[in-house]
């Protein structure tokens, strides 16, 4: 077998692929008895019909055309690991000759990963900011402690402010809207525009219908039925150091602001270094242009759209149909929508791919099988979870992820 591999663009590449007519012969031969195998014809047994009559019986093109492919899937897994081109797409084959007693010439078009020229890393910097807490914030959370951990009692009066509220609502504007079920507290304002101005005065069984502006489409009006299905008065615990003491392994109320104080200055450390992250994969980019692959961008989309999907199933409880509705879209013209982002993020992966190979990162098998078992440490049942585990994959993801940390200590975050 030899091949010739050719340009097109700079993520495109064509291979023409001549196998020997010996070769291909072997191909003949190996498909022609793979056929004989489902063959059953009177007089013979299953499988033991000579491989001239069944030749004859299934047409010379039928063996041709299972030789073909078998040539080709073998080729082209041999020429991609021999030639070590990065091919991120399928191939787009075409059969230029096939016929016995001669070579079988083939070609194979395909998208490759761009090789990307990166600026200076060390021109790269990303400002880090000092963490700041305010006192307010930790008094949130402590209060939001405190309604998570109070008694309701049901009422039969009208709901009003600090009551917890349990309600069924729908979209009229919406046929067939399913009724969804949620809960709030009343004064709390984190809801929809209009559910808790509607909500309050209301007792349980009342139904009432309220406008309120769509959030895709600021212009447009939504009219919202909902029922209350019960009203709840809240008694909310009093912060002091006995009750703190049933939250955990708090001494007093100053022990546990100072644990909400570390976890909330934790959280903001965590999204700036993701933060700071982007902002360094952003300035690479603005210095780098190239070409995208687009079937990596497709596939993208197929990630968002498969996440979107799931979402709008958990969180709003309604099917994708039901939502493209809602927002007035097509699931194509949802699709174009994400396409920008999508380029954006495949962008973001091939410039952190290109530094790995630049720098010649390398991550070793001892530190690997370290992580996965650090992993594997973190389920009640270490060995069972082991035999559940896809090890392969679980291994390429570690590797990619040691990787990423050690790209991004390049630039301090």
């Amino acid at each position: 077998m030899k091949y010739e591999i050719k340009e097109i663009s700079t993520i495109k590449r064509m291979i023409e692929v001549e196998v020997t007519s010996e070769e291909f012969e072997n191909y003949y031969t190996q498909a022609l008895s793979e056929i004989s195998k489902g063959v059953e014809l009177p007089g013979f047994r299953k499988g033991k019909v000579p491989e001239k009559i069944v030749e004859e019986k299934v047409s010379q093109e039928g063996v041709l055309s299972e030789a073909s492919e078998a040539a080709v899937r073998d080729n082209w897994i041999k020429i991609v690991k021999e030639s070590k081109v990065e091919a991120v797409s399928q191939p787009k084959v075409e059969i230029v000759k096939v016929a016995r007693g001669n070579p079988f010439v083939f070609t194979a078009e395909f998208e490759i990963l761009p090789e990307i020229k990166l600026p200076d890393l060390k021109s790269i910097k990303v400002e880090k900011k000092e963490i700041k807490i305010e006192e307010k914030e930790i008094e949130d959370t402590l209060n939001w402690l405190r309604q998570s951990r109070a008694k309701t009692t049901k009422k039969d009066g009208a709901a009003e402010n600090n009551d917890l509220v349990e309600f069924s609502f729908s979209c009229l504007n919406i046929e067939n809207d399913p009724e969804k079920k949620d809960r709030i507290v009343i004064g709390k304002g984190h809801y929809i525009s209009g559910m808790e101005e509607a909500l309050l005065g209301m007792k349980e069984g009342e139904h009432k219908d309220f406008e309120t502006e769509n959030p895709q489409d600021k212009k447009e009006k939504l009219e919202i039925c909902v029922k209350v299905d019960s009203v709840n008065k809240m008694e909310l615990p009093e912060i002091n150091d006995e009750w703190v003491k049933t939250l955990g392994k708090f001494t007093d109320v100053n022990s546990l602001k100072e644990d909400i104080r570390k976890g909330i200055i934790e959280e903001k450390e965590i999204a700036q270094k993701q933060q700071r992250r982007e902002e360094a994969v952003k300035k690479i980019l603005e210095k780098t242009k190239f070409e995208v692959p687009q079937v990596l961008v497709e596939r993208e989309v197929g990630f968002m759209m498969d996440n979107i999907k799931s979402r709008v199933n958990s969180e709003l409880q309604i099917s994708l149909e039901e939502y493209l509705k809602q927002i007035k879209k097509t699931e194509e013209e949802l699709k174009k929508d994400f396409e920008k982002i999508a380029e954006e993020r495949v962008k973001g992966f091939l410039v952190l791919h290109q530094i790995s190979k630049d720098e010649k990162m390398e991550i070793g098998e001892e530190e690997i099988n370290q992580k996965i078992e650090e992993l594997l440490s973190q389920y009640p049942d270490k060995e069972m979870a082991r035999k559940n585990m896809n090890m392969e994959q679980a291994k390429m993801y570690i590797e990619d992820e040691l990787k990423r940390e050690r790209i991004f200590k390049l630039f301090d975050c």
